[in-house]
């Protein structure tokens, strides 16, 4: 399976120490644009962009350049550009938290997934414990990560299933 990534999972994922819940995937790609986010959030002083540049050294994430992205999805750069990729590269999935480009992603066909849902798909997979799943999910949210009581309580259900 193939994926674009956007920043906001890779600095979620790199924060609760689960990046290697993106080995899921055989291939991930990430545009230049999201590299610039994260490396202005290195200059800022958030050391997780350091693992995410690692990971574009091993060859773990691929940069590959998108056509310019529609100005009508009315979206972050980062985002755009992550969604313009996934349409070209004709991706199994695009990896992104940003509610808005959820939307569009699902609008143009793509299929977004954002960080709770791998955590549960890892879960699912049996290669996270039921107690590692939940843990990852209070880790998530104690980086200020939003998710409803409901839409919780209702991952926490799903993973026990």
């Amino acid at each position: 399976m193939r994926a674009a990534v956007d920043a906001s999972p890779l600095i979620y994922l790199t924060k609760i120490g689960r990046l290697d819940v993106l080995d899921q995937y055989e291939e991930i790609l990430v545009p230049p644009e999201v590299l610039s986010e994260i490396d202005r959030g290195l200059a800022a002083g958030h050391p997780e962009a350091l693992e995410v540049r690692r990971l574009v050294e091993k060859g773990r994430l691929r940069v590959r350049a998108a056509r310019k992205p529609r100005a009508e999805w009315n979206l972050d750069p980062g985002e755009a550009a992550v969604l313009a990729l996934a349409r070209r590269a004709k991706v199994d999935e695009v990896i992104t938290d940003d509610r808005a480009a959820i939307g569009v992603a699902k609008y143009i066909g793509l299929r977004p997934v954002s960080v709770p849902f791998l955590l549960l798909r890892e879960r699912r997979a049996g290669r996270l414990s039921q107690r590692d799943f939940e843990a990852a999910l209070r880790r998530l949210l104690g980086t200020g990560y939003y998710l409803s009581p409901e839409l919780h309580a209702r991952l926490i259900a799903a993973g026990r299933e």
